[in-house]
């Protein structure tokens, strides 16, 4: 597994040639097929690479908890690459490789400082994808349409919580259907995927092994079949002079193999989830815009278990200054019958204009407080924390 990653990532690269331009979400394959250009024939071939590069380390100070083996130094690094193999503009082999920490019950230290442990690479999306006007379709391992709060370009913690709820690594099949016009009446893209989770066959990982350990226990999603499924209603509004609205609405089946599951026979049942969110773009003067969005996320039987379900609530603001300058100002909270979490920021960050050696450039610091209470003793934490993230096209 480790040589067939290593040639496929050199592959791509030495590939790669001029970029065509297009518009990336960050949240997915699902998501950025429906900005594809599809104006081609299906049969004109225009074979061509394209790469996006994105290198991040972020440093945190966790300076005051309630407990003393909370308080540490963590340095970490995320490299993310994504690549488009295309034919021509409707037929194209996705690919996303992950390289980031990769901790596991093994190796989770308590009380001492971090610096880059841990960090392993793997394949997080590997599909084939076909674009029209109308539709789009796509089939391989990809990452579902449920939710938005989770996207990492927005501060620097405000996503952790939502990130609970991020259905990665699927493999199946999926499309998105396109009605109206964003600028009219609004876009109305209809998604739908089938699907299981991929825990045996693209999962595996170099450098550092992955917290993949007791496969047979039944995860939601684990049955091996297309049991799952994800259905989403993506709605698109541009106002123009950039102002833009989006709604997104999902709904998440994720089905039980009761073999092979851990949970009491009583108590089993497939892992359901619903979402409902919104992003408003404002521009209100000239040198000064406004970014907001929020989500609403309600999981159920979480894990099998139809005693365990969850509450996720997010919502943040981003202002932008003369473009380049922002400040967020966000919370999240994750609810259980006997169980919460609570997460505040507020950060501060500028984007360098594109330069020869970069298309983008971030830095962002900024102060956390979380609390978790378990309904025994709340637990706090206060942390400091400065971001550098690097974009680059090719």
């Amino acid at each position: 597994m480790k040589k067939k990653f290593l040639f496929l990532a050199i592959f791509f690269t030495i590939l790669s040639e001029k970029v065509w331009a297009q518009t990336y979400s960050n949240r997915g394959i699902l998501n950025d097929i429906v900005n594809s250009d599809s104006k081609n024939l299906l049969l004109t071939l225009e074979p061509k690479i394209t790469n996006r590069l994105i290198v991040e380390t972020q440093f945190e100070n966790n300076y005051r908890t309630t407990s003393k083996n909370d308080e540490y130094k963590d340095l970490t690094g995320e490299i993310r690459f994504y690549t488009n193999l295309h034919l021509n503009k409707k037929l194209w082999l996705s690919s996303y490789i992950a390289a980031e920490r990769l901790d596991n019950s093994g190796t989770l230290r308590s009380g001492k400082n971090r610096y880059f442990e841990n960090t392993g690479a793997y394949f997080q999306e590997l599909a084939l994808n076909f674009n029209e006007e109308k539709y789009s379709l796509v089939a391989g391992k990809f990452n579902l349409n449920f939710g938005n709060a989770w996207r990492w370009d927005r501060g620097l913690w405000s996503y952790s919580i939502a990130s609970t709820y991020k259905q990665t690594e699927k493999l199946g099949f999926g499309g998105v259907y396109r009605l109206g016009d964003a600028k009219k009446t609004g876009l109305y893209n209809f998604s739908f995927s089938t699907f299981t989770n991929d825990r045996k066959n693209l999962d595996n990982s170099i450098l550092v092994n992955r917290d993949s350990a007791h496969k047979s226990d039944g995860k939601p999603g684990d049955t091996r079949s297309l049991a799952s499924y994800n259905m989403g209603l993506n709605i698109d509004f541009d106002f123009g002079n950039q102002e833009k609205l989006s709604y997104n609405f999902s709904y998440l089946n994720l089905a039980v193999n009761p073999r092979m599951s851990s949970v009491a026979p009583s108590k089993i049942a497939d892992q359901k989830g619903l979402v409902a969110g919104m992003n408003y773009k404002y521009p209100w003067r000239e040198h000064v815009a406004f970014d907001l969005l929020l989500e609403y996320v309600q999981m159920r039987n979480v894990g099998g278990n139809s005693d365990i379900n969850e509450r996720y609530l997010t919502g943040n603001l981003i202002t932008k200054f003369y473009r380049n300058w922002n400040v967020l100002v966000g919370h999240t909270s994750k609810n259980r019958a006997v169980a919460s979490q609570n997460l505040s920021e507020i950060s501060f960050g500028y984007d360098f204009d594109k330069t020869k050696i970069f298309d983008r450039l971030t830095l962002q610091t900024g102060v956390k407080h979380m609390i978790t209470n378990d309904n025994i003793t709340p637990q706090t934490q206060n942390t400091w924390g400065v971001m550098a993230r690097y974009y680059k096209y090719f």
